[in-house]
């Protein structure tokens, strides 16, 4: 090889490794993109709103002497001539009663956890399993405040410890905690006495234990005749005065009413939505069984039909919901991931824009559509699809790094 052919070649691989070197440069900026994995999410198409309750309700009164202990709940069932309350002289003889309801509690779980039959069959290793799951329901009913079942977890977790401790031979002196019980329990036997009046129902109803001034103004015969002004002025006013013992409601069907801008017709009759109260973790569902408009177009009272009858759900006149329009589940999308691009049909030579986002395939960007079901503040939300060209789950959405041209 002579020395002008030596340069020729040595020329071409310099220009070469230059061209690389450059190449790689530009498509390492290029790449520098920012991504997020394309996950699963659920939006809510809703608005929250000050409602109203609206119940048939009869308010339960009692004008005689003495001191009144309920027998049953807020929300609770009731009977033809179930009792409501007792009453009795003093505030000592309810003390006494409610500790008897209390020792008789503690004196059954012991006697549950004393069984034979109990220990005879346990196994260490079975114990502890079932705690541990006990312990999980306990978190979980926490969380959903749902402190009835609270109390039931606590027992069972009680029961299964001290069932562990007899078990594995350590006398915890069940027999003489039931023998100090059952003396205990029989002093206080002997110094209850009979209540002095009885408070029944009239009529099978729910009970709630208080009144507020507005079980005549509203009932479920008045949903027609509802006006924004009558819900404003609506406060939580709760009131035993003037011998007032509580209410029966008549019906497990109620009305939530509020007053909401429907402007734009979202709210129809016959629409099913969901409620979820401030006071109650519990999602209740009902019907939009009235519209009633008014002069002003942004003010409109709805009422939602419910059947569902709780202690929380009674504890109100007024309270802070949200109304649930639809749930929406779907791909979550940054809206700064979201770009336009045109296309051509190849078939009809039509253009259309399309509304995406660019994933990394491998190292090369490109464009996915979108099927947009739920639009929030600073993201949507994209139906899942097989179809060819759409997002799918797990994609790299590039966030920041790329123009609307995939550059």
């Amino acid at each position: 090889m002579n020395n002008g052919t030596l340069t020729v070649v040595l020329v071409l691989v310099a220009i070469f490794i230059i061209i690389t070197v450059v190449n790689v440069a530009v498509k390492a900026v290029k790449q520098n993109y920012v991504t997020e994995t394309a996950l699963l999410s659920v939006g809510s198409d809703s608005e929250s709103v000050q409602g109203v309750f609206i119940r048939d309700e009869k308010v339960v009164t009692y004008n005689g002497n003495g001191v009144i202990s309920y027998e049953v709940s807020d929300g609770g069932k009731l009977g033809i001539g179930s009792v409501i309350a007792n009453v009795y002289s003093s505030e000592t003889q309810i003390e006494i009663k409610q500790r008897i309801a209390m020792l008789e509690n503690e004196l059954a779980l012991l006697e549950r956890i004393s069984n034979p039959g109990t220990t005879k069959t346990a196994q260490p290793s079975n114990i502890s399993d079932l705690f541990m799951q006990d312990y999980k329901n306990f978190l979980y009913h926490r969380e959903q405040d749902d402190f009835t079942e609270l109390q039931s977890q606590r027992e069972e977790m009680v029961v299964l410890l001290s069932t562990y401790q007899l078990v594995t031979g350590k006398d915890a002196g069940y027999t003489v905690k039931i023998q100090s019980l059952e003396a205990e329990l029989e002093a206080l036997r002997n110094s209850q006495e009979e209540p002095l009046d009885v408070i029944p129902a009239e009529e099978a109803s729910y009970f709630v234990s208080y009144a507020d001034g507005y079980e005549n103004q509203f009932s479920m015969q008045t949903l027609d005749n509802l006006t924004p002004e009558q819900l404003a002025n609506v406060r939580d006013n709760p009131s035993n005065n003037n011998g007032i013992v509580g209410k029966l409601i008549s019906s497990y069907q109620w009305g939530l009413a509020a007053v909401v801008d429907n402007s734009e017709r979202i709210y129809q009759k016959g629409d099913r939505v969901s409620l979820k109260f401030a006071s109650t973790s519990e999602i209740v569902k009902g019907e939009i069984t009235n519209v009633n408009p008014s002069d002003d177009p942004e003010k409109s009272v709805i009422v939602v039909t419910c059947e569902t009858m709780t202690h929380d759900l009674v504890q109100h006149r007024t309270e802070n919901v949200e109304i649930i329009r639809a749930d929406y589940q779907g791909i979550k999308v940054p809206r700064s991931a979201i770009h336009f691009k045109t296309f051509t049909d190849e078939e009809t030579g039509e253009t259309q824009t399309a509304r995406g986002v660019y994933i990394l395939n491998g190292e090369q960007p490109e464009f996915r559509k979108l099927n947009v079901v739920y639009e929030g503040v600073d993201y949507v939300i994209s139906a899942q699809t097989k179809e060819n060209g759409y997002l799918m789950l797990y994609d790299s959405i590039i966030r920041k790094g790329i123009d609307a041209d995939g550059q």
